[in-house]
């Protein structure tokens, strides 16, 4: 298993200089040094229009189907380092993981994995970094093949409750609040036939904290879902921008999107472009040219990070500078359309990239 350093150090000649510049690059090394060696895989998300350099790191959580692994996560878990365990959202990352990893066999499946968010990579030195955490509780996800197993959106919600609710840290306790906890209960009941929440994320590194949610519906039922909930946001500028960007070139039938709620559902929302959508049949654009093309063409991504950006994905052995053992990286694009209220559109992109088993 290697480390978060040892792979962001492999795979940092490939990352487009238009979207993380030296300093982001020197915090991601500072930042992934201090991390213990638990992760599978990682993002870099990145803003596309040229006037937003900021920059985000993600990490998953994941053990894999031998023990190794497993006891990597339990023993940094149990034993984390000191300078990593002092800010409250550092505490309640290791008690959610700790928790995770001691789940009985049918809990772990219903959850899936973990993530750790870290905000603000381009200006925020390591030493100050404090993760925000994501918890899966779509237990089919990233199958690329899902069963036809039901998934009951109230076990889901009650579950992810009773999991995250003796973890949440003092001073946090108003994420749980009543009225949280009705908005998140209404995310997971009312949706559709084959709808799912895929992550319940606790953003405690932000101010204020809030919750986000994850999920997947089939495209024609969105707007139905967004008004039965009482989204507060411009229903008709979503409704416009999922026709707008959701083609048969970009992606399939199901919407990928973000929700937020602070004691509300806030009007906040957006759609995203799941690698996932790339295995349907009939996709064969892992480049998101199209897609970028269209950014482009609405102001929402720079000329410059859309060329870097399609030089992205891929896959290659990878050898660190000051080692010649070498192993394959895969490396992924997914993208997301934001839709604020007051704030209008946005773009990220999210550059993926994780060690892959190969003997080749």
């Amino acid at each position: 298993m290697w480390s978060s350093h040892e792979i962001t150090d492999m795979v940092a000649p490939r990352i487009p200089g238009e979207c993380v510049d030296h300093v982001t690059r020197s915090n991601l090394g500072a930042l992934t040094a201090r991390l213990p060696d638990m992760f599978s895989s990682y993002y870099l998300e990145c803003r596309l229009s040229a006037a937003q350099p900021q920059v985000d790191f993600l990490a998953c959580v994941a053990p894999r189907c031998d023990e190794d692994p497993l006891r990597r996560i339990r023993a940094a878990a149990e034993r984390p380092p000191g300078d990593l365990a002092r800010e409250p959202a550092w505490r309640f990352a290791w008690d959610v993981i700790r928790r995770w990893v001691t789940l009985p066999q049918e809990g772990s499946r219903r959850m899936p994995c973990l993530w750790l968010e870290f905000d603000h990579v381009d200006t925020r030195p390591a030493a100050r970094q404090s993760p925000s955490i994501w918890i899966c509780v779509d237990p089919e996800y990233p199958a690329e093949h899902p069963s036809s197993a039901p998934w009951d959106p109230q076990d889901a919600y009650e579950g992810c409750l009773d999991f995250l609710g003796p973890a949440v840290p003092p001073g946090f306790e108003g994420l749980l609040s009543a009225s949280n906890r009705r908005a998140m209960a209404a995310c997971f009941r009312r949706l559709p036939p084959s709808g799912r929440i895929v992550h319940v994320s606790f953003m405690l590194a932000r101010e204020p904290a809030t919750i986000k949610l994850y999920g997947a519906v089939p495209r024609a039922h969105l707007v139905g879902y967004l008004r039965d909930l009482g989204w507060p946001g411009p229903l008709d500028s979503l409704q416009q921008l999922a026709r707008t960007f959701y083609t048969a070139e970009t992606a399939d039938d199901t919407v990928y999107f973000d929700l937020a709620l602070d004691h509300a559902i806030l009007p906040y929302a957006a759609i995203a472009f799941s690698q996932l959508q790339m295995d349907r049949p009939g996709r064969s654009d892992p480049q998101r040219g199209a897609l970028l093309g269209m950014l482009e063409e609405h102001a929402l991504c720079a000329p410059g990070k859309r060329r870097a950006l399609e030089t992205w994905p891929g896959s290659a052995r990878e050898s660190r500078p000051s080692s010649s053992t070498r192993t394959r990286i895969h490396r992924w694009l997914d993208v997301k359309i934001t839709l604020h209220a007051e704030q209008g559109l946005g773009a990220k992109g999210y550059l993926g990239f994780a060690p892959v088993l190969s003997v080749f």
